[in-house]
């Protein structure tokens, strides 16, 4: 298991609004919007690994929907390969990835989130 990003628990504060905006709104979010909007130091190009592989791991330690699964690619609108790498809550299908992050997305977005979560996902 990789270790932790030393400055995670920033690095998720800063991202958790913008998140938080997108599960309001049903949606998902761009590698480039998250980082832009979140802010310096993220930037989309190593945003897998300054945030999205410890949040999957954290949001599936906590027993929460994987929130990396609502952030994308631009171009194609789904995740790159490194979303799919994690196995998210270990229920990708070997056959099938893309149904598997559908079926995350689905869940994700259909959760009931409330506000003080980041607080379980910032907790080490």
């Amino acid at each position: 298991m990789p270790s932790p990003t030393p400055k995670f628990n920033q690095y998720m504060r800063q991202a958790w609004p913008v998140l938080w905006e997108a599960i309001g709104q049903g949606r998902t979010v761009s590698y480039t919007e998250l980082a832009g909007r979140a802010g310096r130091p993220l930037h989309h190009r190593h945003i897998h690994r300054q945030l999205l592989r410890e949040m999957s791991l954290r949001c599936r330690r906590a027993g929460l929907p994987d929130l990396a699964a609502l952030v994308v690619r631009k171009d194609s609108g789904r995740p790159g390969s490194g979303w799919y790498d994690l196995n998210p809550g270990g229920k990708r299908l070997p056959d099938d990835p893309q149904e598997s992050w559908v079926e995350a997305l689905t869940i994700c977005l259909n959760y009931e989130w409330q506000i003080l979560d980041i607080d379980r996902l910032t907790t080490d």
